[in-house]
């Protein structure tokens, strides 16, 4: 699966929101020895002197140094900053496997495999408590990598079809009822029959968007 993260309080938070022509890519994890937390990252930019400068402004990081830099691209190793949520920790310490971490416009590509979506759900709620807006952009099987879905799942959402997924609300013939899951989430069955749909109405968007109409005109 691969998440959107964005928030002020993760590692690099602030420089990557401040529009700068730069991509970040994560050389290495972050590793912790007794309280201090490095993360080497390579980074391409076209003006290394602006970059700099948000990084030394950034609350995130408390000390850089310039690691290689070749044409273009630069390694920094950081430092980060004491409190900072690291989410790399967090995906190892249910047995899930990061695969890429690489910025965005705003913020975080992160890139998981797992196998369990408990874990998934842990990740959002984790992400939930630090206040970290994070959003499922894109679920695949990894034993068919050319078919990958692009799914943009706001993090209630994903709960939502989750829970009812898993209560068998899909099934033929249904093993829980629309009231039941109003009852868990509860709200009426009224508002739960929205949210429900308004959820799945995001997922097949997302599926359907570029399938040409049947109508469509052909040469």
């Amino acid at each position: 699966m691969e998440l959107d993260v964005t928030s002020p309080q993760v590692v690099l938070g602030p420089t990557l929101a401040s529009d700068l022509d730069v991509t970040v890519y994560a050389e290495r994890l972050p590793v912790s020895h007794e309280g201090t937390t490095w993360f080497q990252v390579t980074v391409l930019a076209a003006d290394f002197d602006a970059f700099e400068d948000a990084l030394a402004a950034d609350p995130t990081v408390a000390d850089s140094e310039v690691f290689a830099a070749y044409g273009d691209r630069r390694t920094y190793r950081l430092t980060i900053a004491p409190d900072v949520p690291v989410m790399t920790e967090h995906v190892a310490s249910f047995g899930d496997e990061l695969l890429d971490l690489r910025s965005t416009a705003d913020g975080w590509r992160v890139r998981i495999r797992t196998t369990d979506r408990a874990s998934i759900r842990e990740f959002l709620a984790f992400c939930a408590e630090q206040d970290i807006d994070c959003r499922l952009a894109r679920v695949f099987e990894a034993s068919d990598p050319v078919g990958e879905i692009a799914m943009p799942v706001e993090r209630d959402a994903f709960e939502l079809l989750a829970t009812s997924f898993e209560a068998g609300y899909f099934e033929v013939p249904r093993a829980t009822s629309l009231a039941d899951l109003a009852e868990h989430f509860d709200v009426s069955e009224s508002t739960m029959s929205v949210r429900l749909r308004r959820a799945l109405g995001h997922v097949v968007g997302s599926l359907v968007a570029d399938v040409p109409s049947d109508s469509a005109e052909t040469e």
